[in-house]
């Protein structure tokens, strides 16, 4: 067995282009306002300035966990997420918010594919200079497919890093003791307190145990649902919209929290109609998850394996569920979790014979309910 300690992430999730220099206390070059707060990846480092979400922040300190970093140690394609400083009046907190991190094992330098953690990767630009062994930053995208769509493979040699190993990803296949996470990491959570909320199919958690490579599977220590409900008002996130309501009135992002869409809500580089599983947006955030502003990062934009995942079923629910919060409609086993939507006064208690419509979505093979209403 090999110790296991993983860490958080934002969420999740997310990629950017473009950038500049600049620094915290002058607007950037396109007179936009600056967010307070950010999650993204960086686009470019220049000195102690970094680029993220098209916006550049001086930089007061960097950290990941409880381990201080230095600026050198930034480069481009990191998820991170800023705050204000504690320690200096201007300038960010930068703390690191990787996706997976552990030692490496290349199983195919040609094609940049490898483990870490169990997790099985691809990246075409992995480094000549990353070897078998080095401890390494993993950030990525969620996928349609539970998979990870890497953005960067970073490495790091301080011997504080080397105990300290994180993977995230969307809940499947859960029981009472056990759960998957990506395509097939198996986590034993048996007699561990869930932290964050009540632990649901199409959840995206945190964990933190230790690592069975023989079994490929995880013995949780703890385990933390990560939501953006908590989230402050006036932060900039960067990510996939991993559902979108029929009515373009709501959108999930990063499978971590839904965002509401209003008349207030400013669009740019396109409109309320791109709204679509699988585009990369920015999303300034107000007052109780309102969004008011949705940027469309068109570069970016590649909706490829979301495009066959927005499902709609119609029919009478039954072989309902309550141990897993499951219901079955036209033969198919549909799942509800936090950010389930009911409309029409429906509850997961009162489906029970009604006739109903379900949007859901998949996740590794397994149905999730966005929203559920009464059938016309």
């Amino acid at each position: 067995m090999k110790k296991l300690v993983l860490v958080s992430l934002l969420g999740a999730v997310l990629a950017g282009c473009g950038g500049g220099g600049g620094s915290d206390d002058k607007s950037d070059n396109n007179n936009n306002h600056r967010p307070n707060a950010a999650q993204g990846t960086i686009e470019r480092v220049s000195g102690n300035v970094i680029t993220v979400n098209g916006h550049q922040y001086d930089v007061a300190s960097v950290g990941y966990s409880h381990v201080d970093l230095s600026t050198a140690q930034l480069e481009p394609g990191m998820l991170v997420a800023l705050t204000s400083s504690p320690a200096r009046a201007v300038g960010k907190h930068v703390q690191l918010e990787p996706t997976v991190t552990g030692l490496i094992n290349i199983t195919d330098a040609a094609t940049g594919k490898f483990t870490v953690n169990g997790v099985e990767l691809t990246y075409a630009d992995l480094s000549p200079e990353i070897q078998d062994g080095d401890w390494v930053m993993v950030s990525s995208l969620p996928t349609a497919t539970a998979g990870y769509h890497v953005l960067s493979v970073v490495k790091f040699e301080q011997p504080e890093l080397l105990g300290m190993f994180e993977v995230e990803g969307t809940v499947t296949n859960l029981t009472n003791s056990t759960f998957t996470l990506g395509a097939a990491l198996t986590v034993d959570y048996a007699g561990i307190a869930v932290e964050g909320g009540e632990l649901r199919n199409g959840l995206w958690v945190e964990v933190e145990g230790e690592y069975d490579s023989t079994n490929n599977k995880i013995t949780a220590t703890e385990v933390e649902v990560e939501t953006y409900d908590d989230i402050d008002n006036d932060t900039e996130i960067e990510g996939l919209l991993t559902w979108v309501s029929s009515d373009k009135s709501a959108f999930e992002l990063n499978y971590r929290g839904r965002f509401n869409v209003t008349g207030q809500t400013r669009f740019e580089d396109g409109n309320k109609n791109h709204l679509v599983q699988g585009a990369m947006v920015e999303v300034t955030t107000g007052v109780n998850n309102v969004a008011l502003e949705v940027e469309f990062d068109n570069d970016d934009n590649n909706t490829g394996d979301w495009s066959d995942n927005d499902i709609e079923l119609v029919g009478t629910a039954t072989i309902i569920s309550e141990d897993n919060l499951s219901f079955s409609v036209q033969g198919k086993t549909v799942f509800v979790n936090r950010f389930t939507e009911f409309d029409d006064g429906l509850r997961f208690d009162t489906l029970g014979t009604q006739r109903v419509e379900v949007e859901a979505y998949k996740v590794n093979g397994q149905l999730i309910a966005s929203e559920i209403e009464l059938a016309d």
